[in-house]
């Protein structure tokens, strides 16, 4: 029986996070644990997450019990193949492959972010692979989106080394190792599968193949096998069709969740369609193509592996031709024609899905920041001084949000209609829209936003818009939102109506706020003035309840002290 153990160090979850508490483990010694189970609960002084297992295996030892501090890249937990006995299992071995092939240790610091799994390192220790890491917990693949150091290189543990898109996060991805950069693998632009080998680092002079056993340098090492996880195809070989297998709805192979849902909207049998992936797997590009060339139940021959006789490989099917462009008007060449972003196309998903899941709909009220003007011009110096963010509306609002969501509960709330229920959300993690230089959006959550004060929402929004922008953010901060804010006030906007974001109900837009002619009593001033609107689910709630929230939010910014709570 094959020796191998695996080693799960203490991930490294944000910046500047040197250690981290186990607060509990999920599994025990003995269990069974299937790729991406919750195996343990981390916290540190930033977040508190729950980490998924890497591999599928049996827990053979747990090194470090529930509520122990240790630093980052401490080992925490040793894993074996599914079926290992425990009584097999020499605790004091090293972490190391079997003796059947090529030695492989696993670096106890091998994680340097959330999601970046352990590489697989030569026996000689001369060379490290970094892999396209898991950054969350549906994602399937992610687009090398850039290159910030190149072959060559020196690199130390944590320098910037690549960016990273997915369908939920672009991140910003820190070397796991010290060394020099011998080989990139995976092109900038390129979208490969989690797991897939991109980069070789080691030290200047270290033989490339050495760690894969004399393999040729283009191959990429594969990493253990997980649930549902493919061999990375070498590096650089074409993307050939494969021949699909019979029976099942792609039943028994990789899909991400988006290839599963647009097979099930547009009726698709995916047994039939061969896919350009690694090792055959069906991206959404050989999905939509199908859709774009008219294919529901159908198949469609371009997709399919043509049939063969019995005892003969099927030929690989080929290429499908692109899909027609839709008619935009008449051509000029002065027009520039542009790819678009995987944020963009991912922004656009979700904006389409969510006008599609929920019924739209827009109210607003006009809100007075007389009050609210004169605190700000009083105490926005010593504000920005003492907290370090600055005493804009956004703040004010925010947490007059959190007292109406509390007020009226339906609009801090999530439906499920299949289920016939709504879920009342006890506690607000408030979504904050954040514009990435024009680039998409991004919305980190404030988790917990009700219980903090004004100074405290101020603060954690800046901290966290800050991280957007630097591509610090993990998909544990963005994620578990109850309702959301987008602020395009500061465009000068007059009223707007966004997108809700899922699976909220309700969405509050804060536009610009300007000086002009009011009535205050009988008498004409200049005030500061500007608009609220709310676009709500008309599923989840109705338009008086809508109403009822606004005129709640507007009196709360009108009337309240604000003067106690910002000094």
């Amino acid at each position: 029986m094959s020796k191998d153990v695996w080693v799960i160090a203490m991930p490294k979850l944000g910046e500047t996070v040197t250690e981290g508490t186990i607060g509990s483990w999920l599994k025990q010694v003995g269990d069974t644990v299937a790729f991406d189970d919750p195996l343990f609960e981390v916290s540190t002084d930033k977040v508190d997450s729950e980490i998924p297992s890497p591999y599928d295996g049996v827990v053979l030892e747990i090194l470090v019990p529930a509520g122990q501090s240790v630093p980052v890249g401490t080992p925490l937990v040793r894993i074996g193949p599914p079926g290992a006995e425990l009584a097999s299992y020499d605790a004091d071995a090293p972490a190391v492959g079997g003796s059947e092939g090529p030695a492989t240790a696993y670096p106890e610091a091998a994680f340097a972010e959330p999601g970046v799994q352990p590489a697989p390192v030569n026996a000689d220790g001369d060379v490290y692979e970094v892999t396209m890491p898991k950054l969350g917990e549906t994602v399937t693949e992610g687009t090398l989106s850039r290159w910030l150091k190149h072959a060559g290189d020196r690199v130390e543990f944590d320098d910037p080394l690549f960016e990273v898109s997915t369908d939920k996060v672009d991140s910003e991805i820190p070397s796991p190792y010290d060394g020099v950069i011998l080989e990139i693998l995976v092109t900038a632009g390129e979208t490969v599968p989690v797991g897939t080998t991109l980069v070789r680092i080691g030290e200047p002079g270290a033989k490339v193949g050495s760690g894969a056993g004399g393999a040729p340098a283009a191959a990429a090492v594969p990493a253990p096998a997980a649930a549902g996880t493919e061999t990375p195809a070498a590096a650089g070989a074409p993307a050939t069709p494969v021949a699909p297998a019979a029976g099942g709805n792609g039943a028994g192979r990789m899909l991400s969740p988006m290839v599963r849902r647009l097979a099930a909207e547009h009726g698709l049998d995916l047994s039939a369609v061969a896919g350009t992936g690694a090792g055959g797997r069906i991206r959404r590009e050989d999905v939509q193509a199908v859709i774009a060339e008219g294919g529901t139940g159908a198949p469609i021959a371009a997709h399919l592996a043509p049939a063969a006789p019995a005892g003969v490989a099927a030929p690989a099917a080929p290429q499908p031709a692109a899909a027609a462009a839709p008619a935009a008007g008449p051509g000029d060449e002065r027009d520039e024609v542009v790819p678009l972003s995987r944020m963009r196309l991912t922004v656009a998903d979700l904006m389409v899905k969510s006008l599609n899941t929920s019924a739209h709909v827009w109210t607003s009220v006009e809100v007075d920041f007389d009050a609210i003007d004169k605190v700000r011009a009083a105490h926005k110096d010593q504000f920005k001084k003492e907290v370090g963010a600055s005493l804009t509306y956004l703040p004010f609002i925010a947490r007059a949000v959190c007292e109406g969501l509390r007020a009226y509960p339906s609009v801090n709330s999530s439906i499920d209609i299949p289920a016939k229920t709504q879920t009342l959300h006890p506690y607000v993690n408030l979504g904050i829209a954040v514009d990435l230089d024009q680039q998409g959006l991004v919305v980190p959550v404030v988790k917990d936003a009700d219980a903090m004060n004004i100074r405290g929402i101020a603060k954690t929004i800046t901290t966290m818009a800050g991280a957007a922008r630097a591509k610090k953010l993990s998909m544990a901060d963005m994620s578990g939102s109850t309702f959301t804010i987008t602020n395009p006030g500061p465009f000068a906007s007059f009223a707007s109506s966004p997108v809700i974001n899922q699976p909220n109900v309700a969405i509050l837009c804060t536009d610009g706020v300007t000086r002009r002619p009011v009535a205050v009593g009988d008498a004409i001033a200049i005030h500061p003035m500007g608009i609220i609107g709310l676009v709500y689910d008309h599923r989840a709630f109705d338009g008086s309840t809508a109403s009822l929230f606004l005129l709640h939010l507007r009196n709360t910014l009108q009337d309240r002290d604000w003067a106690a709570e910002v000094s």
